[in-house]
């Protein structure tokens, strides 16, 4: 698969074409590029915004459709030469586009004046699809109110937020609901954008298209690199696919392991989807990680989505108190193990004495102990009583990172016995 991103280049790799770039091959999509603009900026600021001459925008379309058969455009920041340009190009190969009109930086840094306006307009008349958030939306209808300008009825326009909304015909086609993550971050405009371009190339319907890359941004913002002014995108793609694959190689991983910290009830691993929903969001095993005669283990089940609701509990809890956290997986308590640990990883946990009535421990129980700790620890325990087994609970990003945990806790353990 082949897509086109046409946009401004940003230095510090955060937005623009070096996030489409990177977007489109996480999701394993070539992606050549035609830079408009060179935009020095940073989270703190643009610095400048100098645009390339009409000649190199000119020879830059030419390599690349002389290259590539291209069938689906993503653009960013243009100027009025890569609009005329970009137009020519849509009558002559079809082009499905898709426009995210980039009108001013996150910092106020203006890229469109009115002449460049009016321009966006004949290039919008002329896409698949456009990606204002709510802002842009709102000066694009209002510039065309007062300029009697008129864009296309069967334009589809995604009004991008917190919740997305659809229209088409102006009416509303679809909402998507999103998540609300109190980090701000660059660059997700572009990953979005590009992502859906992306999942269209691949044949994805539009609403299927913007469903994946809208979990596919949010993965992206969770996962975002700290800089020394902020945040970068990072694009990220966590699929059902990516969830199975990481939990069949942790059980490889525990399969090459001399692991004995079963507890009686037996082990579990589970793994979630980004802001997993509810337990149908969590992949684990549909038995267990049982004790044998010999003193190993055998492992019951297959990995399956929905089939561990104990160990889904756990892992819906603590996503809540950091997205990060997506795997868990269910250990031996030893009270001296416990206490060396304390110096090795961070720990919390809660006693199960305090439980209130008709509740769930793993719902309970994680969420005291995550307020206790003020966010998620790598381990919560429990002594437990009442019949209750007392466990460790081993968290991490992902399967193999809390398998890796549990190898150095078995090495510890080991050097107990």
């Amino acid at each position: 698969m082949v897509i086109l991103a046409i946009g401004g280049y940003d230095p510090t790799g955060g937005a623009g074409i070096s996030a489409d770039m990177k977007t489109a091959h996480t999701l394993n999509v070539y992606c050549p590029t035609i830079t408009t603009s060179i935009i020095p900026q940073n989270n703190k600021m643009v610095y400048e915004k100098f645009d390339l001459s009409e000649n190199n925008i000119k020879n830059q379309f030419k390599a690349v459709f002389e290259e590539f058969d291209i069938e689906y455009v993503k653009t960013g920041v243009l100027t009025t030469t890569a609009i005329n340009v970009l137009l020519k190009y849509i009558d002559k190969y079809e082009l499905k586009v898709i426009c995210d009109p980039v009108l001013a930086s996150t910092t106020k840094f203006p890229f469109a004046n009115k002449e460049l306006l009016a321009e966006y307009i004949k290039l919008f008349n002329k896409s698949f699809l456009i990606t204002p958030n709510r802002q842009e939306y709102n000066e694009i209808i209002n510039f065309t109110k007062n300029n009697k300008l008129k864009i296309k009825d069967d334009l589809n326009i995604l009004i991008t937020g917190i919740n997305d909304i659809l229209l088409k015909n102006s009416k509303i086609i679809k909402t998507f609901k999103g998540f609300r993550i109190n980090r701000e971050v660059h660059g997700t405009g572009c990953v979005y954008s590009t992502a859906i371009t992306a999942f269209l190339s691949k044949g994805r319907n539009l609403e299927e298209a913007i469903k994946e890359a809208k979990k596919f941004t949010l993965s992206s913002i969770i996962y975002s690199k700290k800089s020394k002014l902020g945040y970068n995108s990072n694009p990220t793609y966590i699929s059902k696919e990516t969830v199975i694959k990481n939990l069949n190689y942790a059980l490889y991983l525990l399969k090459h392991m001399n692991f004995n910290l079963i507890p009686e009830v037996g082990s579990n691993i589970a793994e979630s989807l980004p802001i997993p929903k509810d337990f149908r969001d969590v992949a684990g095993l549909t038995g267990r990680i049982i004790k044998n005669k010999l003193g190993g283990f055998y492992i019951v089940g297959d990995v399956e989505f929905g089939a561990s609701e104990h160990i889904a509990k756990i892992i819906l809890s603590a996503s809540k108190f950091n997205p990060e956290i997506r795997s868990c997986m269910n250990i031996k308590y030893d009270e001296e193990l416990i206490k060396i640990l304390q110096d090795k990883f961070t720990v919390s946990s809660f006693d199960r004495k305090d439980e209130p009535p008709d509740v769930s421990t793993m719902e309970w129980g994680t969420t005291l102990a995550c307020e206790k700790f003020g966010g998620v620890p790598d381990l919560i325990y429990d002594k437990g009583g009442e019949g209750k087994e007392p466990m460790i609970r081993v968290l991490g990003r992902d399967a193999v990172e809390v398998i890796k945990k549990v190898e150095v806790i078995q090495k510890i353990y080991n050097s107990l016995r």
